[in-house]
This record gives C-alpha cells, sequence and structure tokens, in this order.
C-alpha cells in the first residue's frame, strides 16, 4: 500500500489482525506500518496515537457484532439480555482482546458502544425502571457477560500463552476425589462429588437467568 492510499480504515482493520493473533501488546505503529508496507510516520496522519486506535479498533469490533434490529420483534427484556449474552460470548472468543478494552470507558463507548447500551437499556426498562437504573442493569449484565467469558479466553490474553491441553486444576482434582491440596471445610463436601457436566456457556446462561430474577425482584419493589 502506498501513502497515497492509506486511510484511518485500513490502519484500524491491520491493529485488530494483529491483536487477534498475537494480543493487544503486539499492536504498535510499526508493526502495523510493516504490514501495510508503509512509513510508521505516515500512520500518524491518520491515527493520532495508540490510545486513539485503540479506541477505534473496539468500536470497529462492536460494529462487526451489532445487537440485531428490535423492530417487529416481539422480544421481551429477558430476550434482549439473552441476546446480548450470546453475541457477546462469541465476540469475545473471536477476539480476546476487546474482553480487556471493553472493561476501559474511553475505549468502549464509541458510537457502537453507546448504540449498544441504548439498545439493551431501551429492552430492560419495561421493568418500569428509570433510564438511569436501566443503564446500571446493562451494566451489570455486561459485567456479568465479561466475567463469565473470562475463564474461556483468559489463556488467549496471557503474555506468554499456554500450549499444553491439561486442564488440571486444584478444584478438579478436589471434584475428581484426589484434592492435592489440603481442602477447605467449607468445601469438603465435593470431594469426590465429580465434575460437572455443564458447559461454561450453560453456566453463563445460568447466572443470567438468576440475574435477571433479581432484576425483576428489585423492579417489583
Amino acid at each position: 500500500m502506498t501513502d497515497a492510499k492509506l486511510t484511518r480504515a485500513a490502519i484500524v482493520d491491520a491493529a485488530i489482525v494483529l491483536a487477534d493473533a498475537d494480543g493487544l501488546d503486539a499492536v504498535s505503529m510499526r508493526r502495523i506500518a510493516d504490514r501495510l508496507e508503509v512509513g510508521t510516520m505516515s500512520l500518524y496522519r491518520h491515527v493520532a496515537n495508540k490510545d486513539e486506535l485503540i479506541a477505534d479498533m473496539t468500536d470497529e469490533i462492536a460494529a462487526q457484532h451489532p445487537y440485531p434490529d428490535p423492530t417487529g420483534q416481539a422480544w421481551t427484556w429477558r430476550d434482549r439480555v439473552r441476546i446480548a449474552a450470546e453475541i457477546d460470548w462469541q465476540l469475545y472468543q473471536r477476539h480476546p482482546w476487546v474482553l480487556l478494552t471493553f472493561a476501559v470507558p474511553r475505549y468502549s463507548f464509541g458510537p457502537q458502544g453507546l448504540a449498544s447500551l441504548a439498545w439493551l437499556v431501551e429492552g430492560l426498562r419495561e421493568l418500569d425502571v428509570s433510564a438511569r437504573e436501566a443503564t446500571t442493569m446493562a451494566f451489570s449484565v455486561w459485567n456479568y457477560i465479561s466475567g463469565a467469558s473470562l475463564p474461556v479466553v483468559g489463556g488467549a490474553l496471557l503474555a506468554e500463552r499456554r500450549t499444553a491441553t491439561d486442564d488440571t486444576n486444584g478444584l478438579r482434582d478436589l471434584l475428581e476425589g484426589r484434592p492435592q491440596f489440603p481442602v477447605p471445610p467449607a468445601l469438603a463436601d465435593l470431594e469426590g462429588a465429580g465434575v460437572s457436566d455443564l458447559t461454561s456457556q450453560d453456566l453463563l446462561t445460568l447466572g443470567l437467568e438468576a440475574l435477571c430474577d433479581g432484576f425483576a425482584a428489585r423492579a417489583a419493589r
């Protein structure tokens, strides 16, 4: 690509490819310039700094995974929570680094971020709560989704990625009846109880159902 054909969109796209492949720390103006075969300084005519670039990357990913248009749909507020979870769950697995940037308001609330928030708030207001209360609920939903996603994509966020496929850990050993560490009294009944066959996505759904039950009870009060 020549400097004359260089665009902000091309820079953002190249940065996303780097982040997807090697993590957010791998994104640098030099590596982007090398990928686009342009001079590093030419990037700064389109993007002021890396901070601005990360904000653009985050909003671009959000734009690529929008919440669907509710027009003509008979969705309840619980349906919107479920749909948001399904979309974000897939997003985090495709682009693990976004789990980090969504957690930073200066990165996550570009035009698409605000549109996603409005979509969720619009649904939650069916509970007859204020926009502020619905916004608080929306943040609780997002916080839960990102927290439930972290164990699934956490390995991709580590600076040195794990190459082994062994999922052995202290809790699994305890559930399988072969604890490797002293068993805390409160967990004694779990020894040998067996590993749950629930998937991570099952646990996400169960947790969101409980969270929604709490929203409904709070709104009723």
